[in-house]
């Protein structure tokens, strides 16, 4: 079981002070939150392993560990970062030019431009150096002239 959430761990903290007996097992705790038992010891099974065997024990001397579960600060979750697209000196080889890429890339059998054809975020790339070595080659001979 992993962690167990802020939220389930202030109800539980909640009904332990809104509790005023000396002994709170386990089961009696569960009727009070009103969570199963075998849920309620999974969740608690973070602070005391022994909970889930021995349901007996009180859950009251687990108030410490509770407070301190949760007045420690959340960790700010990073967003997954989108993957970089690259493209290798190898894979812009293979196309000679950007009539040469659609001629591979585009066609059917017949030779007919597929419209339908979706191309990946690679290719695309691959497409916008093929463009981008085409403008650099049409600038260095419009300087040579």
């Amino acid at each position: 079981m992993g962690k167990p959430t802020k939220v389930d761990v202030k109800r539980v903290l909640g009904a332990l002070k809104r509790s005023k007996k000396k002994f709170v097992s386990l089961e009696a705790l569960s009727r009070i939150v009103g969570l199963y038992p075998d849920v309620l010891g999974d969740m608690l099974s973070y602070f005391e392993p022994m909970i889930r065997m021995d349901p007996s024990i009180n859950t009251r001397d687990m108030t410490p560990a509770l407070q301190e579960y949760i007045a420690e600060p959340m960790k700010p979750v990073d967003p997954a970062k989108p993957k970089r697209v690259t493209v290798s000196k190898k894979e812009l080889a293979q196309y000679s030019s950007i009539p040469d890429f659609v001629m591979k890339k585009m066609t059917n059998v017949g030779g007919l431009v597929d419209t339908s054809m979706k191309l990946t975020d690679e290719d695309l790339h691959i497409l916008e150096k093929l463009v981008q070595n085409e403008i650099n080659r049409r600038k260095k001979a419009a300087k040579k002239k």
